[in-house]
């Protein structure tokens, strides 16, 4: 490098005779280094010393020549046609290169002739570069591919644009060129998994009878770190796939092997000597974060004993820096040094971190799962009032685990009234804490037997919940309760409740949250349980003005252009002959009894409209056609109720024949009304507005 740099310095400063010496001098030392001398040759352009770039860039062509060191005169002739005028005067100068270079190659004649080389009007550092692409695949070359292994190249088609290679157990891929480059990594001379290809028994051995060394390996050949994926990758056709996992615990156990993060993107790396990978090690841990510190110190402190000292006096430390302003990192820490072997003094007492007003807090701002079952156990024996914190932390918590392990604390305590206090909390205000309320149901949907609480109300909560953004980490797991045998068709078919089932079936169908499947499920068990529910209740239906119009407009049409159409089909297929095989008259038939029922079904409802007119509506109290503003605390919105034709409950408009609009009617403004599980203050009531 200090070639480079004096020599950037040398044009720098405008001493381009200075530069040539330079620039001898070294090509004399050693012209190897053709990276920097072409980088010195295109400074010298920007500077505008074109001719003395040529000629230097020249010199060590020439220099190339004479010790027939060929790949390296390519690369200097490529960098002079490129910055040439007319770089097709290089060609045979070129052609002489890259025959020296890659005439050994199997196919060099075939991409050659492929590429057109030859031909006089053609750019011969375009094609060189081409040829050169192609013969990086050529037959018998060998590279490492993500999910497959090391790979040896079978066949080269320039004419197909493919390599094909093959892979562990004749698994053959055909690779184009143009994508190779992205997924093929090439296995150079000396690297182990070439032997997968020259003397796989040898090398199945090598792998079996020593995992860390091999695994040592590995490492060595790529030159970096390594994560466990593509270690696995590495060691396919060299290590049997149902050996992988005791393979894998045995080769890790290598001194001179540096893991760094955690998990499955933890990265493996090597180091010349033990010694040297404790110091990578420590250095890690200097930089890391304190939960990488624990990580760190978990899986290397079995290493040395020195090591684990170092680990714990950091930690011990950390701790006592970090407790004032993160009393639950510290405290994990803490923790985690009982588990450690080193040696390190107490700075602070970790039981008065989860035995003060803040408790709750503490625990529930730590990170480690099985750490804060060990805190809230601790907190059990050691405080005085530990109920409180368990009922703090049932809310502040996410994990299903921690809230069943704290209800089960709370009834072995005999606290009773307080496990009953948080499910009642829970059921009223199920937006407020999502995940408390899907622990709830999901304690439900797997007991065998129904409760007090598995009821319609609570199945209503449910329904709402599928639709609320709060529950969108969990609302998939929802939605399996509509399932055979789940919660839901348990609560349909094990409560008693017609008007509610009643209420259920007109819910389902304005809830697009829930697949189509999935309510047609409910409502058949709805169904079958009361029969009563397919028959539609005799009620006005209520209408804006124009919706009535597209709906007579649709009853005309039905009439009038879909029967009469359908009766032209039907006609036709009668007359093709026999019915009992034909197709064509048994869809016609059934289209036939589709607009039948659809024609009765809109003539009645449209018997029962009764047009709604926003500007006689009486707000004094919540009826059809108001819009109402509802309260719950910070939370604000806004409902119409309209008839089922309109329902729109995206959008905040409901039918009034649906839960929330019975829930709403006939209250007045500063009622509390409650649906859907959740109280609200209705603060204004007033017309609906017609678009």
């Amino acid at each position: 490098m200090p070639f480079r740099e004096d020599a950037q310095r040398s044009i720098d400063q405008k001493k381009f005779d200075e530069l040539e010496s330079l620039w001898m001098s070294q090509l004399e030392k050693d012209p190897s280094d053709v990276d920097s001398f072409i980088a010195i040759a295109r400074s010298l352009r920007k500077a505008e010393q074109r001719t003395q770039s040529d000629t230097l860039l020249g010199l060590l062509s020439d220099t190339f020549l004479e010790k027939k060191a060929w790949p390296l005169r390519l690369q200097v002739l490529k960098e002079l046609g490129r910055l040439s005028r007319h770089p097709a005067t290089l060609r045979p100068t070129i052609e002489q290169a890259l025959r020296g270079a890659h005439g050994s190659h199997k196919n060099f004649q075939r991409v050659y002739d492929f590429a057109g080389f030859s031909d006089p009007t053609s750019n011969p550092v375009e094609k060189a570069e081409k040829i050169e692409t192609w013969l990086r695949y050529d037959e018998g070359e060998m590279y490492f591919m993500a999910g497959r292994g090391a790979g040896i190249v079978t066949e080269l088609n320039p004419e197909l644009g493919i390599a094909r290679l093959d892979f562990d157990k004749g698994e053959r891929v055909s690779m184009p060129i143009g994508a190779a480059a992205k997924y093929l990594v090439a296995l150079p001379p000396g690297h182990v998994l070439r032997e997968k290809f020259t003397d796989a028994e040898k090398l199945q051995a090598e792998a079996k009878k020593s995992p860390s060394q091999f695994f040592a390996r590995i490492l060595q050949s790529f030159g970096r770190p390594m994560q466990m994926a593509e270690v696995r990758d590495a060691v396919i056709g060299i290590v049997p796939e149902e050996k992988w996992s005791s393979w894998w615990t045995a080769a890790r156990k290598n001194t001179q092997i540096v893991i760094s993060g955690s998990g499955a993107k933890a990265n493996y790396s090597w180091s010349s000597s033990t010694g040297e990978a404790d110091q990578a090690i420590k250095r890690d841990f200097d930089r890391a974060e304190p939960k990488v510190k624990l990580d760190l110190a978990r899986k290397h402190s079995a290493r040395s004993k020195d090591l684990a000292d170092y680990f714990s006096g950091k930690l011990a430390a950390e701790a006592a820096r970090i407790a004032p302003r993160d009393p639950a990192a510290a405290w994990q820490i803490a923790a985690t040094l009982e588990t450690l072997p080193g040696e390190y003094t107490t700075l602070i007492d970790p039981k008065t971190l989860i035995t003060g007003p803040l408790a709750s807090r503490v625990i529930a701002a730590m990170t480690d799962k099985p750490l804060r079952e060990r805190a809230l156990a601790q907190v059990r024996e050691m405080h005085p009032e530990w109920p409180k914190v368990y009922t703090e932390v049932f809310f502040l918590d996410e994990e299903p685990r921690i809230m069943s392990l704290i209800v089960t604390a709370l009834e072995e305590g005999g606290h009773n009234d307080l496990r009953d206090r948080l499910i009642d909390e829970t059921l009223r205000y199920p937006r407020r804490h999502p995940r408390a309320f899907y622990w709830f149901v999901k304690q439900l949907n797997e007991q065998e037997t129904l409760t007090e609480k598995t009821n319609y109300n609570l199945l209503f909560q449910i329904i709402d919940a599928i639709s609320s953004d709060e529950f969108n980490a969990v609302r998939a797991r929802l939605k399996d309760m509509f399932d055979q045998g789940g919660l839901v068709l348990r609560i349909i078919t094990g409560v008693d409740n017609e008007e509610q089932a009643r209420k259920l079936v007109d819910t389902l169908d304005r809830y697009g949250a829930i697949e189509e499947y999935r309510r047609e499920i409910a409502k058949h068990a709805a169904m079958m349980k009361y029969p009563h529910l397919r028959e539609p209740e005799a009620e006005p239906v209520y209408s804006t003005a124009g919706m009535l119009e597209q709906k007579r407009a649709e009853l005309t049409n039905l009439k009038t252009v879909e029967i009469p159409a359908n009766s032209r089909a039907l006609q036709a297929a009668r007359e093709m002959g026999d019915l009992r095989e034909n197709f064509e008259y048994k869809a016609a038939r059934a289209r036939a009894e589709y607009l039948s029922a659809r024609v009765g079904e809109l003539a009645a409802e449209i018997s029962r409209v009764q047009v709604l007119n926003p500007e006689q509506v009486d707000t004094s109290v919540v009826r059809v056609g108001t819009k109402v503003g509802l309260a719950n605390g910070d939370e604000r919105r806004e409902v119409t109720i309209l008839g089922p034709w309109e329902s729109a409950p995206e959008k905040g408009v409901y039918s009034n024949q649906s839960d929330v609009a019975k829930a709403l009617l006939g209250h007045a403004a500063g009622d509390l009304v409650t649906f859907m599980g959740n109280d609200y203050q209705i603060e204004s009531i007033r017309m609906w507005a017609s678009s």
